[in-house]
C-alpha cells in the first residue's frame, strides 16, 4: 500500500509534464513562476548545449533526492551535535558520501537556466548562470558541503573542540531546498494545500523539538558537575545509560515545555539551563502563534466551502418560492417540496409571503447535501 501511494506520487509530480514534452512552456503550469507575458504557450524552449532545463523530470527526480538528503542532514546534525564523537565508522562514511551528492548539485547548478526575476525570461548563458550563482547562494552551498569533519581532524582532536561542531551545524543551511519544495507544492493545484500545510507545520514542530533536546543535553553534558543538570538530577550516571534512553529523555522534555504541559519532573538546575529554557519558551509562544495561526485559517478555509455551498441553497429556495405565481399555489408547492424529503412546513393560510420564508428557510440545512429532481405543479426543479 506504501509503494502504491509513493507511486501515485511521482506520476502526478511529473507524468503530467512528461507527457507534454520536456521542453515546452506548458510545463511552467506547475512550477514557481508563469511563463512571460505574451509567451505562446506551445512553442518548443531550445536551450544552449550543456545547459539543464530547470523543471527537466529528471531533474525534479534528482531534487528530490536531495530532499530526502537534506531530511536526514537535519535529523543527524543536531543529533551528532549533542550526542556522538566525531570518530571513523559507517556514520562518517555515511555522512561523507551525503556530502558528495551536493558537491555534485554544486557543479551541476552551473548548468542550470533560471528565471530572471525582473523579465521572467529562461536564461540560458553559462556566463550569467555562474555569475548570478556566485552571487547568491554559492558560498554557503560550499560551506556546508565541505568535509569539515575530516579537515578538523587533520589539524586537531575533534572530539574535545566544540567549535568544529558548530561549524557542522551549517549542514542546516540546505534546509532551503526543503522550503522551496513546500513552497511550489503549496501553488500546486494537483495537490491539496490544506494537507501540504499541516505536513510543513508538523514538520516545523518536530524540528524544533528536535534541536531543542539536542541543545539542552549538550548543556548538561558539558555542564562540570553533571549531578546539577536537568537530566543528572533524575540519572546521576545519565552518560552510563544508553544513547537510546537519553535521546528518548531530551525528546520527552522538549515536547514537555513545547506543550507548556510542565509535569516538573525535569527542570532546570543551574544558571545555564535556565538561560536556556527561557529562551526556548520564549520561542514557543512564537511556534504556537505561528501554528495556531495557520491552522485557524486553514479551517476556516475549509469550512468556507460548505458554508457558501448553504448560501447559494438559501438562495435557490427563495427562487423557487418566487416562482410561484400566486400565494395558494406557493404555499402548497412549499409544503410539497418539504414533505418530499419528509420535512413537514409550518405555515398558515393568513401568513404574509415572507414570514413563511423567514420562518421555514432554516429546515432546508437539514437537506442541503441532497440532491433531488421535484416535480412541483408540472414544474421540475433541481435541487
Amino acid at each position: 500500500m506504501p509503494f502504491s501511494r509513493v507511486k501515485a506520487f511521482f506520476q502526478r509530480f511529473w507524468l503530467d509534464e512528461m507527457e507534454m514534452g520536456s521542453y515546452t512552456h506548458s510545463s511552467f503550469l506547475s512550477s514557481d513562476l508563469l511563463p512571460s507575458l505574451g509567451a505562446q504557450i506551445n512553442q518548443e524552449t531550445i536551450l544552449r548545449k550543456y545547459i539543464i532545463y530547470p523543471f527537466n523530470p529528471k531533474y525534479r527526480v534528482w531534487e528530490l533526492l536531495l530532499v530526502v538528503l537534506v531530511i536526514y542532514s537535519a535529523w543527524i546534525c543536531p543529533f551528532e551535535f549533542a550526542f556522538l564523537t566525531y570518530k571513523r565508522d559507517r556514520l562518517f562514511i555515511i555522512d561523507n558520501i551525503v556530502n558528495g551528492f551536493f558537491a555534485i548539485d554544486i557543479v551541476l547548478t552551473f548548468f542550470v537556466a533560471y528565471h530572471d526575476s525582473h523579465s521572467y525570461l529562461l536564461i540560458d548563458d553559462p556566463k550569467k548562470i555562474a555569475i548570478s550563482y556566485l552571487s547568491t547562494w554559492f558560498a554557503l552551498d560550499i560551506c556546508s558541503t565541505a568535509p569539515l569533519e575530516t579537515i578538523s581532524l587533520l589539524f586537531t582532536n575533534y572530539n574535545s573542540e566544540l567549535g568544529f561542531k558548530l561549524l557542522n551545524m551549517l549542514r542546516l543551511w540546505r534546509l532551503r531546498r526543503v522550503s522551496s519544495l513546500f513552497a511550489r507544492l503549496e501553488k500546486d493545484i494537483r495537490f491539496n494545500y490544506f494537507w501540504v500545510r499541516c505536513t510543513k507545520l508538523t514538520a516545523v514542530t518536530l524540528f524544533a523539538v528536535h534541536c531543542a533536546g539536542c541543545v539542552n543535553y549538550l548543556i548538561a553534558d558539558r555542564y562540570p558537575d553533571s549531578k546539577r543538570t536537568w537530566i543528572g538530577a533524575m540519572f546521576p550516571n545519565f552518560k552510563q545509560e544508553s544513547l537510546w534512553d537519553r535521546y528518548v529523555t531530551s525528546i520527552y522534555w522538549s515536547i514537555v515545555t513545547l506543550t507548556t504541559t510542565g509535569y516538573g519532573d525535569l527542570h532546570a538546575e543551574n544558571t545555564i539551563e535556565m538561560l536556556f529554557d527561557i529562551t526556548y519558551m520564549l520561542f514557543n509562544l512564537g511556534l504556537t502563534s505561528y501554528i495556531i495561526g495557520n491552522m485557524t485559517n486553514l479551517v476556516v478555509h475549509w469550512t468556507s466551502r460548505t458554508r457558501n455551498f448553504v448560501s447559494t441553497f438559501n438562495l435557490k429556495l427563495l427562487l423557487l418560492l418566487l416562482s410561484f405565481p400566486a400565494p395558494t399555489t406557493c404555499y402548497d408547492g412549499f409544503n410539497l417540496y418539504y414533505t418530499y424529503f419528509g420535512v413537514n412546513c409550518y405555515y398558515h393560510s393568513t401568513m404574509p409571503f415572507k414570514v413563511i420564508i423567514q420562518t421555514n428557510v432554516q429546515k432546508a440545512n437539514c437537506v442541503f447535501s441532497k440532491t433531488k429532481i421535484v416535480q412541483i405543479r408540472g414544474n421540475l426543479f433541481l435541487l
